[in-house]
């Protein structure tokens, strides 16, 4: 049986919109789905085969969509843009907040008791199970659909989902929390049901994560390579890149595709990727060399080959048992990302490095690398900021081979 597990984390719980995308295009069918908060909302659409509505709400989410907050205390808190001159309304939230226990989230509790189709659930023949917390019980609760009462399933999902800054309310006479302060990634749950393979799409939200030791349990991940942003982000800008983000992720992971942040679909063989790596030009050496202020003492094939590639695994943050294929591989990412080349795109890798080739021609970047004679003097600054040094690397390489191919 194959499962799924969603983790929990708020507004980042659009990038499991975007899994879900990749799952059904791939024909992916699970058996049972656990989640937790955002995640145990979003599987029990997936229960429900609801995607168009999944997408629309996050598509479109605002603020407003989740909670009843003033636009411009989260315009304020989202954009640090406090100051003496709106101070004042700060303190005035504050004030309500403190009454009420927490931000009113009546527009969640509107949308789920409007998207959550509990006949459908009950009725679906997969596993479906969520975590909360009860804090009249001190307990946690890891329970099943088949375990809800009737009529309360909803109900149920908005406790697994009540963060500390949201007004509790009282299901069944008790009051629960945010399902993450026990556990946020319930693979457990599925474990124990029998399941011996499960895809988990994390959001690394804050909570609690169990470790799993079971040795015949094989777990496949599916994460963000970069920062989903914060929890109570629900912006449709912020909710739309984090679809694409995973989409493309999840396709990468079950297609086994190169790259970290872009989507390579073929691998280079060792032998083309040292070619590759051979062909920069002594001129380039030297200057890497320069930058990283390396003696000149050796031949600059064995320069490259026994110093500053070591240098690019490390700046890159490679493995450092890694072959030539994964450097080279590496390496054109490094190039796009150098030349802004949109990341949401299946390439071939020959045809990222050409795009990036023809977007740095383009643009006549030979100048870039101006200011590097102050930068080779500020050694400590480039240990402090290897981005900075990697760009400069990449600029230096693209410099002095403007017609690069594979």
């Amino acid at each position: 049986m194959l499962g799924l597990t969603l983790e929990g984390g708020g507004a980042k719980g659009a990038y499991q919109i975007g899994a879900w995308r990749a799952f059904h295009q791939l024909n992916v069918e699970f058996q049972g789905i656990t989640g937790t908060s955002v995640g145990a909302l979003n599987g029990a659409l997936m229960l429900q085969e609801d995607f168009d509505t999944a997408y629309e709400i996050w598509h479109n989410i605002t603020p407003n969509t989740v909670m009843e907050i003033d636009d411009r205390i989260y315009e304020m808190l989202s954009q640090n843009q406090l100051n003496v001159n709106n101070i004042h309304i700060m303190f005035d939230e504050v004030r309500r907040f403190i009454k009420g226990f927490g931000f009113d989230t009546k527009p969640l509790e509107k949308l789920i008791r409007e998207t959550v189709k509990e006949d459908k659930i009950r009725r679906s023949n997969k596993d479906f199970g969520f975590v909360t917390v009860s804090l009249t019980d001190f307990k946690p609760l890891e329970i099943f659909k088949e375990e809800v009462p009737e009529g309360k399933i909803a109900d149920y999902l908005m406790a697994s989902s009540y963060l500390p800054i949201f007004k509790s309310k009282k299901l069944d006479g008790k009051k629960f929390l945010d399902g993450s302060f026990y556990n946020n990634l319930p693979i457990d749950m599925l474990c124990n049901r029998g399941y011996k393979k499960i895809l988990v799409v994390r959001l690394f939200g804050r909570g609690r994560v169990k470790k799993i030791n079971d040795k015949n349990l094989e777990v496949i991940y599916i994460q963000p390579h970069e920062d989903l942003g914060s929890i109570i982000d629900f912006t449709p800008q912020r909710a739309q890149h984090n679809m694409k983000l995973g989409y493309f992720d999840t396709i990468r992971v079950l297609k086994g595709f190169k790259g970290k942040k872009y989507y390579i679909e073929e691998d280079i063989k060792e032998d083309a990727a040292l070619k590759f790596l051979m062909s920069f030009e002594e001129e380039a050496t030297r200057e890497l060399a320069m930058l990283y202020h390396l003696p000149m003492v050796k031949g600059y094939n064995r320069l490259l080959l026994e110093d500053i590639i070591p240098k690019w695994i490390a700046l890159m943050e490679l493995e450092e048992d890694c072959n030539y294929s994964d450097v080279v591989v590496a390496l054109v990412e490094a190039m796009a990302s150098y030349n802004k080349i949109d990341p949401f795109t299946i390439y071939r890798l020959n045809n990222l490095l050409e795009d990036s080739m023809v977007n740095y021609n383009r643009i006549n970047r030979k100048n870039d690398s101006k200011n590097i004679g102050f930068i080779l003097k500020t050694e400590f600054f480039l240990r402090l900021n290897r981005e900075r040094l990697l760009e400069e690397t990449v600029g230096i390489l693209l410099k002095h081979h403007q017609y690069l191919s594979l």
